[in-house]
Parts: C-alpha cells; structure tokens; sequence
C-alpha cells in the first residue's frame, strides 16, 4: 500500500495491488491540477503486470472535464495493454457527468472498449460536454463551501460572544458576592463599636 498527493493538496491517491488487480483509492477532487499525478499512477499500474485495475471514487466529491479526459484516456491506454480499468462506487453528480460525457464505459458496464492509444496522445474524439452547466456546478459548489464556511465563522463568532456573556456574568456574580461581604463585614464592625460602646458606658456608671 503506498499514499501519494499532488502537489495542491487537491487529492491523495492510495495504492494497493493483490493478486491479478491494482486498487488506486482516491480521496479529494480530481481535475486539472490533480489529473495528471493520477495519470501517471494509473501508466505505472498499467504495466501488464494485473489484468485489472479499479480506481475507487466513492471518497471523490469533484471531478470535471480534464479529470475525465485522463481517465478516459487510461481507459483507452489499458485497452491497448490488456488491462480492464474500472471506476468503483463514485458518486451520482460524477456518474451524471460521465454519461453526459459519453465516458460511461468507464463504469464497467461497456463491452466494446474504444480503439488503444499509446502514452501522451491527444484524446480527440472526446465528446463534447456543456461546459456552461459543468462551470456552473463547479461554481455553485464553490458557493455552497464558501456559505458554510461563512457560517461556521459567524457560529464560532457567537460562541465566542456567549464565552464573553458568560465571563461578564460571572464577574458581576462575584462582584456581588464582594460587595455582600463588604457590606457584612461593615455591619458586623459597627455591631462590636456599638457593644463596646455600651460596654463603656456601663464601666463608667
């Protein structure tokens, strides 16, 4: 088992082969950024050596265009290897965007795998994609990240001002207690001046 992660932290990609197949378990957004550190694990898994590798993606919450583009283009270079490459468990808005991207076949279901390609050349027949609706999720999810980070802020913000609400009651608590102990304590050296006062007076009857 070996862990690797590309260079923005964007996605961590673990490794583990036993037997006749290589498992890469990915973990983050796979993009344009992280796409071509999984490109090259996924050549090295292709070596022949297994039949076939799976990439588990149920752990993957982003991929867009160029992430499909390099894992349609490793689909097509096992093709030419030997090697059944498979997408595991990924989730329903990544299986959306690989049937509207005509990468369906990545899921395992296709029997009719497309023509091999050697390692670097361009995948020109890559269907077209609306790319609009693809920014515009990407955007909306970026949204959706920045709105709760946002609230987590605004509830650390009123933690923060209850803490404060609670230490000022506390102090006024002991301040009370303070002044309670004062007054007591004047009380009680008035009550000794008045009885040795009286004292006194007596003494001197």
């Amino acid at each position: 088992m070996t862990g690797l992660s590309d260079d923005g932290g964007r996605l961590h990609i673990a490794v583990h082969t036993a037997g006749n197949r290589t498992t890469l378990t990915l973990t983050g957004e796979l993009d344009q950024y992280s796409g071509p550190q999984l490109a090259q694990l996924l050549d090295m898994a292709m070596d022949g050596s297994v039949e076939h590798v799976d990439v588990q993606m149920a752990q993957v919450g982003f991929v867009d265009v160029d992430g499909v583009r390099e894992l349609v283009r490793a689909y097509r270079l096992g093709a030419g290897r030997g090697v059944k490459l498979t997408l595991r468990d990924p989730q329903p808005d990544i299986v959306w965007l690989l049937r509207i991207t005509g990468a369906a076949l990545l899921l395992g279901g296709s029997t009719a795998p497309p023509p091999p390609v050697e390692a670097g050349e361009p995948l020109e027949d890559t269907p077209s994609v609306p790319l609009a609706g693809i920014a515009s999720e990407r955007d909306q999810r970026a949204n959706e990240r920045d709105r709760r980070a946002d609230e987590r802020e605004e509830h650390a913000d009123d933690r923060d001002l209850l803490a404060q609400e609670r230490d000022r009651v506390v102090d006024e608590r002991e301040q009370r207690v303070s002044d309670h102990q004062r007054w007591e304590d004047i009380r009680e050296d008035m009550a000794d001046a008045r009885e040795r006062d009286l004292e006194r007076r007596e003494s001197e009857r």
